[in-house]
């Protein structure tokens, strides 16, 4: 088939339109475009960039993966972690979103599970891998991403995300894009072996009715100081507990919605875990 002039500008002129009601709307391109921009190669290099442009924010995208709060450089298997995406803009935006995925080096296949997630962020499946997406908008230029690693050693793993400075104006323009520039690469930790006193030792939590309920399971008798502390390192509560029995009950913490970590520590060693209260 031949375009005339007067057929490519109409195509052109659609292209524009979609791009406008898709990628303007506040949901998230994996899920009204079904698209990876995410800058990973299956994505064929595009972002938030293919159709956002003219914002002057200033803005940057910087990924860290966190354990207990503090960022880490290697993975164990069949951990815990929770991935920080923050778009720093020296000009604030009314609004951020973003886009992430995790593969596997090599074969670009899906590396790690992700966990429960906060209501303004939201899984989507596009070509059997799991796609991080915002929901809506967020006035707060930080989000954070519950991620379970891979059962066994996979190698490096790749993190692979694109975001965006918005004006909140209901179409692309006026926006600023931004990306991972290389993908952030996390390797497997040297030694995979956990102290068996470390592994038998544990913190949970159960939410009942808004009260916070913490379980100490396997810990030595004697007194502790007992912490919560927010995801930017904030100490919000604390108390000094005496453990006299190997499963201990601590209750009557009220918490927002949100990623804590909860810290007790004995005058030598601190045992730290993080949860997320619904």
């Amino acid at each position: 088939m031949i375009w005339s002039d007067k057929g490519r500008k109409f195509l052109f002129i659609g292209f524009l339109w979609i791009c406008l009601i898709l990628l303007g709307s506040s949901g998230g391109v994996g899920t009204f475009q079904r698209e990876d921009r995410t800058g990973s190669p299956l994505s064929l290099n595009s972002s938030c960039g293919t159709c956002h442009y003219g914002g002057n924010f200033q803005s940057s995208l910087v990924l860290s993966l966190l354990k207990d709060s503090l960022p880490v450089k290697a993975y164990l298997p069949n951990t815990d972690y929770l991935i920080k995406v923050t778009i720093p803009s020296v000009i604030p935006a009314k609004v951020y979103g973003f886009q992430l995925v995790s593969f596997q080096s090599g074969n670009n296949q899906q590396a790690g599970t992700f966990g429960n997630m906060t209501a303004n962020i939201r899984a989507v499946e596009l070509w059997n891998r799991t796609y991080i997406e915002q929901s809506r908008p967020q006035q707060s230029h930080v989000f954070f991403i519950p991620w379970k690693s891979p059962p066994k050693d996979l190698g490096n793993i790749h993190f692979y995300a694109s975001g965006l400075a918005a004006n909140e104006n209901n179409n692309t323009s006026g926006d600023s894009p931004v990306k991972l520039e290389a993908p952030f690469v996390l390797p497997a930790e040297a030694v995979t072996r956990i102290n068996e006193k470390e592994r038998n030792e544990k913190i949970s939590f159960i939410s009942r009715e808004g009260e916070i309920i913490f379980r100490l399971e396997n810990f030595s008798s004697g007194p502790y100081q007992f912490q919560i502390y927010d995801y930017f390192g904030r100490s919000i509560y604390h108390r000094k507990v005496e453990i006299k029995e190997e499963n201990f009950m601590l209750t009557g913490n009220r918490l927002t919605t949100g990623f804590y970590v909860a810290s007790i520590f004995n005058g030598t060693t601190k045992q730290s875990s993080s949860f997320f209260n619904p």
